[in-house]
């Protein structure tokens, strides 16, 4: 049963592998294996939570296998508990300490928790064990960088690319540093060497095109935007900056289109807002533009050039005296500022801004992709393709088959409580139908149809903590739709 749970496994079977492993524990729950394998499928479903209990069990009966540590080290890593991580990545080192892929992880969690000396001294560890290992110094730049050691930092990524001169995070990292230094050119030349490479990478299309943007090659920051756009359609870096540039060369519709998808993702952007005020005041569409600028104002009542905006554009459809009242208050404010207040920033148009800053006065800035530091990629043996089986979140009533068990053993009290919790849920009486079937399993805990009803009703209040384990217990006990329904919200919250 095992070898047929492992072979199902292999072939990115999950939940069938699940239901065999679910078989041996069942008859032998001593044995450590059953428990990490099926760890390992509900990971690959990204049941991150289930994943943590099945390799808490394996550990229990099997304290000395470093896999158990380094699986589970990883599901804390993908719901963001690094505090734990490192804990079972320190443990597998110890066990484990050629295993390269433990080093490196337990590193950039030392990184994600700030403690960046730690960090760095494993870093110096794993070159000192793995001197032609590229993505060894790719880490200590990285953690170089957040130091903000930007030439020790510069000098450790040349030592990656000595090292493999197509490795495609060391290109990156360079070409980073080199934009951030204003070598506009040269960081171009390390993008076209890493889009060579991996020719899909919207992030580096992006920050290329913001390379040839500060070059005044308009065009080829345009073709590189298009590009991106087509890998990732919505990505809302590559629509923000593409319809600053299309506005640019005087593309006023075709950039408001692409404001419109900004906003369509995330209305509350007011950057996004006023730049597609000032493009409907340009194409004469003013009551859609005094719309725009008074949802800015609103927001930002200190900006003091959307007062301004809006009282032209109020001038121009002749409300006068809204115009006026504009034009008041901006001098008023100015006034103000003369006596003391803080002054608001002049615009830049000529630099490029971070998607963290909020500065409403850079509304005509682009944006950058990426920070200087790269994101961290964590490392794992365990690969494999995810499964995306379509199911539908609705509330579970039990087959045919469990009301025939239930009714031959005479628990038909059960059935008539689960029962009563999904009227109550039908009805949208959330709270009382949690009760219920919480009542349901306190009778048995078996009764997979009210874990997964259970965890779909907090999924409902938007409690994450609670319905989590419940669909995962709805998965193991073979509802495997529950699994599609955690992959789904796991890819929400990403």
């Amino acid at each position: 049963m095992m070898n047929i749970a492992r072979n199902a496994l292999s072939y990115d079977d999950y939940v069938l592998s699940i239901s065999y492993f679910n078989i041996v524990i069942n008859y032998k729950p001593h044995l450590y294996e059953p428990y990490f394998f099926r760890g390992v499928a509900k990971f690959y479903l990204e049941d991150y939570s289930g994943t943590i209990l099945d390799c808490t069990e394996a550990i229990r009966r099997n304290p000395y296998f470093p896999n158990s540590y380094e699986l589970r080290g990883l599901a804390y890593i993908n719901q963001g508990q690094f505090a734990y991580a490192v804990h079972d990545y320190q443990t597998a080192t110890e066990m484990s300490p050629e295993n390269r892929s433990l080093w490196h992880n337990l590193a950039l969690c030392y990184a994600e928790l700030d403690s960046l000396d730690q960090a760095d001294s494993i870093t110096d560890i794993i070159i000192k064990k793995w001197a032609r290992y590229a993505d060894g110094y790719n880490i200590k730049a990285q953690i170089l960088l957040e130091k903000k050691d930007t030439t020790a930092a510069e000098a450790i990524i040349d030592k990656a690319l000595e090292v493999n001169k197509y490795n495609v995070n060391a290109l990156n990292a360079k070409a980073n540093i080199l934009m951030m230094h204003e070598q506009y050119a040269e960081a171009i030349d390390h993008y076209t060497e890493s889009l060579r490479l991996n020719p899909k990478h919207a992030g580096n299309l992006i920050n290329r095109a913001l390379c040839h943007y500060h070059l005044d090659h308009y065009r080829d920051a345009m073709a590189d935007y298009d590009r991106a756009l087509d890998f990732e359609p919505n990505n809302f870096v590559g629509h923000y900056n593409r319809g600053l540039l299309r506005a640019n060369v005087g593309e006023d519709n075709l950039a408001i289109e692409d404001f419109d998808f900004i906003l369509a993702i995330d209305p509350d952007d007011m950057m996004a807002t006023f730049n597609r005020g000032t493009l409907l005041e340009n194409i004469g569409d003013l009551r859609g533009a005094i719309r725009d600028y008074t949802t800015v104002i609103n927001e930002y009542p200190k900006f003091l050039y959307g007062y301004e905006r809006r009282a032209a554009a109020r001038r121009k459809i002749g409300d006068i005296a809204g115009a006026t009242r504009d034009e008041d208050h901006i001098l008023k404010e100015q006034i103000a500022q003369r006596y003391g207040y803080s002054t608001p920033t002049s615009r830049q148009q000529n630099k490029t801004r971070k998607k963290s800053q909020v500065n409403l006065e850079d509304y005509q800035k682009l944006i950058e992709e990426d920070d200087s530091i790269q994101q961290k990629e964590y490392e794992s043996e365990y690969r494999g393709k995810v499964q995306n089986r379509e199911s539908e979140a609705k509330l579970m009533l039990p087959n045919e088959n469990t009301y025939y068990i239930y009714r031959t053993a005479g628990q038909t009290a059960i059935l008539t409580l689960f029962e009563q919790a999904f009227q109550q849920a039908q009805a949208g009486n959330i709270n009382e139908a949690i009760d219920g079937f919480t009542q349901v399993l306190e009778q048995n805990d078996t009764f997979a149809e009210a874990y997964f009803n259970r965890g779909l009703l907090h999924l409902l209040l938007d409690d994450t903590t609670l319905a989590i384990p419940d669909l995962s217990k709805a998965g193991e006990l073979g509802i495997y739709q529950a699994y599609n329904i955690i992959k789904k919200n796991q890819s929400k919250k990403k």
